[in-house]
């Protein structure tokens, strides 16, 4: 049985194919490695620094918020690299002779773009899959967290005389919690009036209070607890040396706004316009048919840069292949600022949602076909 399953030949790609793949995947790791580490360090890690350090909060929440931001970047990231070990790949062919070599023995260019346009569509189901998977949940945790957070730590603030009320999903003041002092993590002297129950007023007064940021927990210290009836009649006297509350931050539902929408998924996005009337919300309505848009085209754009990187990695000029870092920059940085200009013009029905979508794609797959028959005919 066992040698029978040896004798067993397992389909293999073919040598071609397995010399590509191994020069475009290391070029593909450097750039995403060196991508997500630009883009988190420029549009992440900064700003929350900056935040963590304004609320106090231990370096696990820093952590933990660019884990949330991770799966955004690398939708982001996944096209570059793969324009950088693309254009990588190709700049070593042409270089070093070996695109040369393969025309001379009968291989043309079209044989060569198989293994690259796969790599690209491999990339691209992996981007849409994270797109609707993984990011709205990121997205959703990271502002959920970073909401519950701060607005505790400016609602509270620091100083004397701290009062905090807490509201129920009516609006009502449900706890009342005033502090003699609190200097960002401990309050002396917190006194809490809690109305949530019914006919009767909850009072807790203590020395102190820890705070615990991540769980929104107040651990009292040396305090006392008793019930005021609505006649006024005290019971349940109640001492104690350490106790726990829990401030619960009821979520908000708030209207959507065309801001919004870039978080939404393809599901969310459809949902969303299903349930809304074009007349009374026409902004809203196109920013969400151009999320939708740009959504399905997105993905593709791995594609796009892989045929611009066979293009301008095997062109004539030798300087331009051994800037394959600055190509790529360049040619990302072109093709995200046309993206979101054409995004702005569909937002505002100057374009139609597809043509603000695809036309950034076709402009560049003009581009891209162009460069490769130039390849082709040198």
């Amino acid at each position: 049985m066992i040698r029978a399953l040896r004798q067993i030949e397992l389909p293999t790609l073919p040598k071609l194919d397995q010399y590509l793949l191994s020069l475009l995947l290391p070029g593909f790791v450097l750039g995403l490695t060196v991508f997500t580490t630009l883009a988190l360090t420029v549009g992440t890690i900064f700003d929350l620094v900056r935040q963590i350090a304004d609320a106090q909060l231990p370096l696990t929440i820093l952590l933990q918020l660019i884990g949330y931001q991770l799966p955004a970047v690398l939708v982001l990231v996944f096209p570059m690299a793969v324009l950088l070990a693309v254009v990588g790949a190709m700049s070593r062919l042409s270089e070093e002779g070996e695109w040369i070599a393969l025309r001379s023995v009968g291989i043309c260019l079209g044989r060569v773009l198989i293994p690259v346009v796969v790599f690209a569509l491999l990339v691209s189901g992996l981007t849409l899959a994270l797109n609707e998977t993984a990011v709205p949940i990121a997205k959703y945790e990271s502002k959920k967290l970073m909401g519950e957070l701060l607005q505790q730590e400016r609602s509270l603030g620091s100083g004397t005389d701290i009062f905090y009320p807490e509201y129920d999903r009516h609006g009502n003041v449900r706890r009342l919690y005033y502090g003699h002092r609190f200097d960002g993590s401990r309050i002396q002297g917190i006194t809490v009036l809690d109305f949530s129950q019914p006919q009767v007023t909850q009072v807790i007064s203590a020395e102190s209070a820890e705070w615990n940021v991540r769980e929104s927990r107040w651990l009292l210290s040396q305090g006392i607890a008793y019930l005021i009836s609505h006649t006024g009649v005290s019971r349940n006297l109640l001492q104690f040396d350490q106790q726990e509350i829990r401030l619960p931050r009821p979520a908000q539902s708030q209207p959507l706004r065309p801001t919004d929408v870039n978080e939404l998924s393809i599901t969310q996005a459809r949902r969303a316009l299903q349930r809304l009337d074009p007349d009374r919300e026409p902004e809203l309505v196109r920013a969400l048919k151009v999320h939708l848009a740009q959504s399905y085209a997105q993905p593709f754009l791995a594609v796009v840069f892989a045929l611009l990187g066979v293009g301008f990695g095997l062109s004539p000029s030798q300087r331009r292949g051994r800037q394959g870092f600055g190509i790529s920059v360049a040619v990302v940085f072109g093709q995200y600022v046309l993206t979101f200009f054409l995004g702005a013009l569909g937002t505002t029905g100057t374009l139609s949602p597809l043509a603000a979508a695809w036309l950034p794609h076709s402009i560049g797959l003009v581009v891209a076909i162009a460069l490769l028959w130039r390849a082709d005919r040198s």
